[in-house]
């Protein structure tokens, strides 16, 4: 055997060596890495994202307890069990390594209430949510109308147009800004004819109509700010936005004669009538 050869197994049989303490130092790591992590216990449940659904309420749903192991949780059923409350949109259960849950909670924030035999809530997806358990209180408009009780079932969407273009509405007020919307106390279907706004000022009626949300909006919160606030709600009668570009309203009887008051901001005009 030449002394080339010899060379070449021996780097050979180096090469197994070092491969073969390589293998077995990583299944050493992981057979410890499982007894470490079989063995790791929870400490801290932490709950976060939740306004109106109490901790409380959330721990109890996921069931997971304090000193369980860390690694025997099943996170999809935890899941599963805090979606049974209804004003859970969604919800992650994560395990933070060494001893910690985590439970991060996007609640459904209602946008309108209805009362009828009892009072619910709507999400601005038209979710129909219970009473709530909270020490939030909802200081919300209400959305009024001829309805029936099985329109309103709890965790489902409501389906008539009208109600879903009332909570287009309020959400558009929404975004436009928290005044606007605080301004809003009531919205009112009668199922066939216009939208009916009324105002938690004075409660002044405000005729909606159909469509163009955004635009009508941005004309009622206009004219209030420009015209009402200076002037005052009491004597109001009603405000009408289905014209475009223009806001009617009528004042009471002794006060306004018709006139033509133009916006500074964006050109649309209020219009007012004798009473």
């Amino acid at each position: 055997m030449s002394a080339t050869s010899d060379n070449q197994q021996r780097r050979s049989l180096r090469g197994s060596l070092l491969m073969f303490g390589l293998v077995l130092v990583v299944l050493i790591a992981a057979v410890w890495a499982n007894l470490w992590k079989s063995d790791l216990r929870i400490a801290d449940i932490r709950v976060s994202g939740n306004s109106i659904v109490s901790e409380q309420e959330i721990l109890f749903l996921a069931g997971i307890k304090k000193e369980e192991k860390l690694y025997g949780v099943d996170l999809k059923a935890a899941q599963q069990r805090i979606m049974q409350n209804a004003f859970v949109r969604s919800v992650i259960v994560n395990r933070e390594a060494p001893n910690r849950v985590s439970i991060t909670v996007q609640e459904r924030v209602p946008i309108a209430m209805v009362a009828l035999d009892k009072i619910q809530y709507l999400d601005a997806d038209g979710v129909v949510l219970p009473p709530a358990r909270s020490v939030s209180i909802f200081d919300l408009p209400v959305v009024t109308g001829p309805f029936h009780q099985g329109e309103f079932a709890s965790g489902l969407q409501i389906t008539r147009n009208d109600g879903k273009e009332a909570l287009e509405i309020l959400s558009a007020a929404r975004q436009i800004s928290d005044e606007l919307y605080r301004r809003i106390s009531e919205i009112h279907l009668d199922g066939s004819g216009d939208i009916i706004l009324y105002t938690a000022e004075s409660g002044v009626p405000v005729v909606f109509g159909h469509g163009d949300a955004a635009a009508k909006l941005v004309k009622f919160d206009g004219f209030w700010k420009e015209v009402v606030v200076h002037r005052g709600p009491d004597e109001l009668v009603y405000v009408d936005l289905r014209f475009e570009d223009q806001v009617v309203v009528r004042w009471s009887r002794d006060r306004q004669t018709e006139a033509r008051i133009p916006s500074r901001s964006n050109g649309i005009s209020f219009k007012t009538k004798k009473g």
